[in-house]
């Protein structure tokens, strides 16, 4: 009795792992175009499609930044990524200026053009908005006024 029970487990488990191999090998292309956005270190959580679209999450354990990444699943190609950190977006002190939040900007988007801030309030918490554009995308950026960290961004590819 036990035998059968372990190898209707063995068969179940085997069942199992070939269709979620199955299904990552549909998604190997959309994996592949989203990692290439991606930092290296981060690690994939994972995987819906809805509506022609794939969406991926992703995380970096090191930074703690959680990656959501939208895939054209008819293109495999990267529409739309959204990265949220820990860092709170507002702060009611204001220490950074705009030209030393440009520098962090070209620093992590050198193509950068055309970078304009403002500043938006969310209750008492105020933050600067970031809004450039880059070879690939839009990009609309959420930073800490006290700390300059990048706290929310948007990426529309083109």
């Amino acid at each position: 009795m036990l035998k059968k029970f372990l190898l209707l487990c063995v068969m179940l488990l085997t069942v199992l792992s070939a269709s979620a191999g199955f299904a990552a090998g549909k998604y190997s292309p959309a994996i592949a175009a989203a990692r290439a956005e991606m930092p290296a270190a981060v690690e994939m959580n994972g995987l819906d499609e809805h509506d022609g679209i794939i969406v991926l999450d992703f995380s970096d354990p090191k930074t703690l930044l959680y990656y959501e990444v939208k895939v054209a699943s008819a293109t495999n190609k990267v529409m739309e990524i959204n990265v949220k950190g820990s860092n709170l977006p507002g702060s009611t002190i204001i220490e950074k200026t705009p030209e030393e939040l440009r520098e962090k900007v070209l620093a992590e988007y050198p193509d950068a053009k055309d970078i304009s801030f403002r500043i938006k309030s969310e209750g008492n918490l105020e933050y600067y908005e970031a809004t450039f554009t880059t070879t690939k995308f839009n990009a609309n950026v959420e930073i800490n006024p006290l700390t300059g960290a990048f706290c929310k961004r948007e990426l529309k590819y083109f």
